[in-house]
Order: structure tokens, then sequence, then C-alpha cells
């Protein structure tokens, strides 16, 4: 029984923040399907994300200025409060779910727009959709409950105007209330909570624990306060499954949420369909019959399915796919086929052509961590690359694969090379792999003093048998000018010597 309620400590604030989610967002939910506003949370969760991304814009940092953007965040919240508060119109010429899309679609634009110039672009709107409920903790999920707790007594306090504005706005009106006031302070309050709780759980997660255990709920009931009950209980219960089901089965926790919500949601109509039949066996006989056809559909689906495919040949499919993810991602499968290789190795050392930078790259890691020498003069041909890490991976790979044959390109192309820190690094390799020739280029870059001449001074100290100072590289010179003809590799050893 322990083990049925245990929820690791890895978990145990993702779900109390969802339960502080729910008590809160169960509630609202019960005045939006009252209002008929139901993507209003949309439309302000993407309020909120603009304000986020225009702080970016505007210099606050991510992670570090979280009280200024969350600011940024709710101001931007208040100006989407007081627009849906305004716009409501009587007699609703204009239905309130439309202003609220338009509002919605013009956020979003904007957001990708301000996005468009931001230094985080994609990355920002992805966290906005999903949220970080995995990563929350303690501190934050109590200052939320601390917020949520004021909006709770916020609204317990103005319930005589909140609850007839919602359910029956023309006799509020009617009773000389100001609607457009009262809407505003609700929209106002609706937007401190979501505001927090976007950041946390994402604007989907969002949306359906405020809509689905309301509509659930309403189903159910026609009593407010059993409404709550319902949606408040509801929630807490799938709440706790999906983060149980999530830890186990290592799915998405917040989709896995909403999908049992709508689960849930399904159940609830039944029930309503059977208990409000007037022939209740028929009812439950149609209910079963649905649930079968349901069953049989998804049985279909994965009866139907495509035989799987060898998974070699469904690397080799990603290799010549368009998309340059996908054939970084059959390089990197590649190496666990290495038996195999002879069916794929020409395929691979092609890629080191590919016209996308990283798949050259990607390229390049799988023949050196597979020890192909056969690649290393297509390799070599990547020294005179036009980028410069695809240069260094190629770097990499030759002294690895190389020996001293394969040197002598090092050394030529080093000559070529502009950037310093590469020309010299290729000397390095070159002086590794025992070719001599790069043993006059390494002296003048260490005699000329640059930020690399004691990377150069270490490379010939390393490899050459003779005892000399950092300030006696001419002495390095001497040597090689008198001995340079006699000069060769000892193998076991890495050094140059003077042959007697």
């Amino acid at each position: 029984m322990e083990q049925l309620f245990y929820i690791p400590e890895t978990m145990l604030w993702p779900l109390m923040a969802c339960l502080v989610l729910t008590g809160i967002l169960a509630y609202l939910g019960v005045h939006v399907i009252a209002r008929q506003v139901i993507f209003v949370d949309l439309a302000l969760a993407q309020i909120a994300a603009l304000g986020t991304v225009t702080g970016v814009l505007l210099g606050y940092e991510v992670g570090k200025d979280v009280n200024a953007l969350y600011f940024y965040s709710l101001a931007f919240t208040f100006l989407g409060a007081f627009i849906f508060s305004m716009t409501k119109m009587r007699g609703e010429k204009v239905p309130h779910e439309a202003i609220i899309g338009i509002v919605y679609a013009v956020a979003f634009a904007a957001t990708i727009l301000v996005l468009a110039r931001s230094p985080l672009g994609p990355q920002e709107l992805d966290r906005i959709i999903k949220g970080e409920l995995l990563w929350v903790q303690a501190p934050l999920v109590i200052k939320t409950a601390i917020i949520y707790l004021i909006i709770g007594f916020f609204h317990f306090l103005l319930r005589s105007r909140f609850i007839p504005i919602s359910f029956n706005s023309a006799k509020a009106s009617a009773l000389g209330m100001n609607v457009r006031w009262w809407d505003f302070l609700f929209y106002m309050s609706f937007g401190f909570v979501i505001t927090s709780s976007v950041a946390i759980a994402g604007v989907f997660l969002v949306f359906s624990y405020l809509v689905i255990p309301a509509v659930g709920a309403m189903l159910l009931s026609d009593k407010l306060s059993t409404r709550l009950a319902i949606g408040w209980i509801a929630g807490a219960i799938i709440s706790f499954i999906g983060v149980k089901l999530s830890w186990h089965t290592g799915l998405p926790t917040s989709p896995l949420i909403v999908v049992l919500l709508a689960l849930a949601l399904i159940v609830s109509a039944t029930i309503r369909y059977v208990r409000t039949s007037e022939k209740r066996i028929p009812a439950l006989r149609n209910a079963l019959a649905s649930l079968l056809l349901f069953v049989l559909f998804v049985a279909g689906i994965f009866l139907l399915r495509k035989p799987e495919e060898d998974p070699l040949q469904h690397t080799l499919h990603l290799l010549n796919s368009s998309l340059s993810t996908d054939r970084q991602t059959a390089l990197a499968q590649l190496g666990s086929f290495a038996e195999q290789k002879d069916h794929w190795i020409a395929l691979a050392i092609e890629k080191l052509g590919d016209q996308d930078v990283e798949v050259r790259k990607a390229a390049i890691e799988l023949l050196t961590r597979i020890q192909e020498r056969s690649a290393l003069p297509n390799i070599l041909n990547l020294l005179d690359d036009h980028s410069f890490e695809v240069k260094k991976s190629a770097l990499e790979a030759v002294r690895s694969l190389g020996d001293s044959a394969f040197a002598t390109k090092l050394v030529d192309v080093a000559k070529k090379e502009d950037d310093p820190e590469l020309r010299t690094t290729m000397l390095e390799t070159a002086l590794e792999l025992g070719n001599s020739q790069a043993i006059p280029p390494l002296i003048e870059i260490a005699k000329e003093g640059g930020i690399f001449a004691d990377d150069a001074y270490d490379a010939l100290r390393g490899h050459v048998q003779l005892e000399f100072r950092r300030d006696e590289i001419g002495k390095v010179q001497q040597w090689w000018n008198k001995n340079h003809e006699k000069v060769e590799w000892n193998e076991k050893n890495k050094t140059f010597f003077v042959k007697r």
C-alpha cells in the first residue's frame, strides 16, 4: 500500500505545484465557463509571455532578473485584463470570445516579432509553451501558493460581486453593479494567477487545469459548491496519478496529465449521459458500444502499423534524409553498427563533403571513433574547409588516425593557414606524428613571442632530444641548421634525435 502512494523526492514538488494549480484554476474555471470566455486563459497567457520576451529584449536576463521579468509580464497581463473588461458589449453584437481570439492572435504574432530580435528566440517560446514543471522547487511553489491564497481570499471577500456577474451578468447590471469595473478586477486577479501558473506549467497544462475539471464538474452537478468540490478532488487525484505514471514510464509529465484530464472528462460525460437518459439500460449499452468501438479503432491503428524496420536500414534512411538533423542523428547512431560497417562506411565517408557544417563534423567524429584510417585522405581535405570547427575536428582525427606520411599534408596546410591558433596546432600535430618539417615553423613561432609562443616551445621541448630553456630557442635553431639532414624519429619515445 505504501508503494502505491509513494512519490519520489524528485517528483514531490512538481506534484505539489500541480495541486496548488488545481486549487485555484478549478475555481476560476467555473467562472470562465459561466462567462463563456473559454480561451481567455490562452489569451492572457500569451499576453504575459509577450511581456516576458519584451523584458528580455530590453536587456533583462532570464534566471537573473526574475522579479523584473515577472513585473513586465504582470504589467502586460493587466493591460489584457483592461482590454477584456472594456470590450465586453451589451447584447454581444460581437461575441466576446471573438475579441479574445483576436487578442490572442495579435499577442502571439507580436511575441514572434519580439523573439525575432531576442537572443533567446525559439527557446523562450518553447519554454513558455511547455513550462518548467519537472524542475520546479520548493521556494517557487511556496511563493505561488501564497499568491494564490491571497487571490482566493480576494475572491471570497468579493464573491457577492463576482458570482452574480459570472452567472447572470444581465441581472447584475439591472441591480446597478458596475460590470466593467468588476470585470476588470476579476481579469486582473486572473492575470496574477496566469502569470505565475504559466511560468511553472506552461500554457497548455494551465489551460487544461482551468477548463477540463470545470467542464467535467458542470456535467455532474448544477450546484456551485459541488462543482468546486468535484473539480478540486478530481484534479488532485489526476495530478497524483499523472506524476506517478510519468515517473514510472518516463513520459513527459504535463502532456500526460492533460490526457488523463481528458479521459476523466469522457468518464464524466458518460456518467451524465447514462444518468440523464430516460432508459438507462440502453444508454449504458450505447456507452459500452462506444467504448468497444474506440478500442477497436485504437487496435486497428496498431494492427495496421508499418512493420518494424531493421535498425541499420532505418539509420541509413536517416542518413539520406534532406534534414541535416536526421543526418547528424544517423551518423551518431552508426557507431553502434561497427561490425556491419561494410554496408555503410562509403556513405559515411561521403558525408564528409556534406553541405552542412554539423553533418561534416559528425562524420569526422564517427570515422575517428571507429578508427577508420581509409577515410584519412578525405579528412585531410577538410583541413582546407571554410569552417573553423570542421578544421579542428579534422585535425583531431588526423592526430588520432594519422602517421608521419599524413603529417606532411599538415605542414603544407599550416603554411597557408591564416588562423595562428590553428596553424600552431597543425604543426604540433605534425610533430607528434613524427614529421621533422614541423620543427622550423615551430621555432619561428617560438621566436616571434606571440600568444602561441609558449605552445610552440612546449611542443619542441617535448619532442626534440635536446636540453634548452625558454630563452634558448636559438639553440634549437642552431641544432636544426646543423643536423636537419640527420634528424630521425624515435617512435617509442616520440622524440627527434640526431643519428650518429
